[in-house]
């Protein structure tokens, strides 16, 4: 087993109560969230759809007086109709079209919630595991400094080393309670997206670091601007019909006729000011759409060569970290504190030792974060399901 690996188990352990990635992934379909996010899309779907969608029926009355009338029969006139606006343009391909793409959006948005549960997941993880290491080596210190207090007593070491033992621990305190704040603040942002109160697990992160090739192809992203396109499109042959629409009535006007109805049609001769600009939006609204698919896809290129450079130049790190570098500073920390005991060795080198193994076990820390972080961050923008990756 790697040295990394086995020492951060030995000092962490196995919390009790504790709640995995997987679980956390889950609860954030259940959580305010995500029912604001499908609330916000469903009320712009249901905005966009009343553009297309007949008003219903309309109910027109008219009353007036004719006052150069003789008759007081005839004077009063009158005129009552129920009216229907009739839309000739293909609306159901664009609210069907409407629909996919609100759905696409929805999977989209919920898959980029997701990844920002992953990001706090591994921030509380990484200040966890980067306290425990602190914590740990505050111990071991503790047990240097009372040491250190009895060879003072004993004329073996002078004051001035009991200090600087004491201030290594001092400030091995401050940096585990920054850590543990950081902690806390990750983990209230895991409550926040998922309302749930366990603190995370943390031992189902994965240690290596492994570089997705298929990136691209599992993007929701370019699924959900797809789904735009077409929305954008059918709106667009919408607003190109020539007669988008006519109204149709029928009604009662006793100045015509006291024993017929009366049936009529209303039919624009001209398409106005409004309709053109109607047709203006929609064109530039399917070109703003192709336009985005088309910068999202080179952008995306360019984010995922880059993050792919930086991910195997992590995992050289992260492999020199675990093969070479730590096993030699444990080596060399355990050889001088059998020397220091045996009264061969200088303390001093063994603080060194210390310092040198923990600094390399928390930049291991650090850098796997940084590659989880990585990979959670362009899964958001891709809108990738970070689940997929939980075995």
């Amino acid at each position: 087993m790697k040295i990394l690996l086995s020492l951060l188990l030995s000092i962490l352990g196995l919390q009790a109560g504790s709640l995995s990635l997987e679980s956390y992934l889950t609860a954030v379909d259940e959580s305010n969230a995500v029912s604001a996010m499908k609330a916000q899309t469903a009320s712009q779907a249901a905005s966009q759809r009343s553009q297309v969608q007949s008003e219903g029926f309309l109910l027109n009355g008219e009353l007036g007086y004719a006052a150069e009338k003789k008759s007081d029969r005839d004077a009063l006139e009158y005129h009552i109709s129920v009216e229907k606006r009739l839309y000739f343009g293909d609306n159901d391909t664009y609210l069907n079209a409407l629909t996919l793409s609100t759905q696409k959006q929805q999977t989209l948005q919920l898959n980029q919630l997701r990844t920002i549960v992953y990001e706090q997941y591994i921030n509380a993880c990484a200040f966890q595991e980067k306290a425990g290491l602190l914590k740990d080596a505050q111990d071991r210190n503790i047990e240097l400094t009372r040491l250190i207090n009895e060879g003072v007593k004993g004329g073996e070491f002078d004051r001035s080393s009991l200090l600087r033992s004491e201030l290594i621990v001092d400030d091995l305190q401050l940096r585990i309670r920054d850590l543990e704040t950081q902690y806390n603040e990750a983990l209230q942002m895991l409550q926040l997206y998922t309302r749930t109160e366990e603190e995370p697990l943390c031992q189902d992160l994965p240690l290596e670091i492994l570089i997705d090739n298929n990136l691209e192809a599992e993007s929701t992203l370019y699924s959900y601007l797809e789904g735009e396109i077409s929305a954008a499109s059918a709106l667009k042959s919408f607003r190109d019909t020539t007669v988008q629409d006519i109204t149709v009535g029928v009604g009662y006007d006793n100045e015509i006729d006291l024993t017929r109805a009366v049936v009529f049609m209303q039919i624009p001769l001209t398409q106005g000011s409004r309709r053109k600009s109607e047709r203006e939006a929609a064109t530039q609204s399917k070109l703003a759409a192709q336009e985005q698919l088309i910068f999202a896809k080179a952008q995306m290129q360019s984010q995922i060569r880059t993050y792919t450079t930086t991910q195997q130049s992590r995992q050289k790190s992260l492999k020199r970290l675990d093969d070479i570098l730590i096993p030699k500073a444990y080596e060399t920390s355990v050889l001088l504190l059998e020397r220091f005991m045996g009264s061969e060795g200088s303390y001093l080198d063994y603080i060194e030792s210390q310092k040198a193994l923990f600094d390399l076990l928390l930049r291991g820390i650090d850098t796997r974060a940084q590659a989880l972080l990585a990979q959670a961050r362009i899964y958001r923008t891709l809108g990738i399901d970070p689940q997929k990756d939980i075995k």
